[in-house]
């Protein structure tokens, strides 16, 4: 059972909320991105430091890119 009150609980259910960043992969090359997170509920555009393309991250809805 995941304890309310522990800060990786906190991390788990909202990417970033603790650290400020995470993991995610670009959609196009596959690649693993750290990005920052900047509201844990919206949605952000990254730029793959890879391939060079955008995608949008929605946080809301468990950090999918497309």
């Amino acid at each position: 059972m995941l304890d309310p009150f522990d800060p990786l609980t906190h991390e788990l259910c909202f990417p970033g909320s603790i650290t400020g960043q995470t993991e995610v992969s670009c959609p196009h090359c596959k690649a693993v991105l750290t990005v920052l997170v900047n509201d844990p509920l919206g949605q952000e555009s990254c730029q793959c430091s890879q391939c060079g393309e955008w995608f949008v991250i929605d946080w809301e809805n468990d950090g999918k890119t497309g």
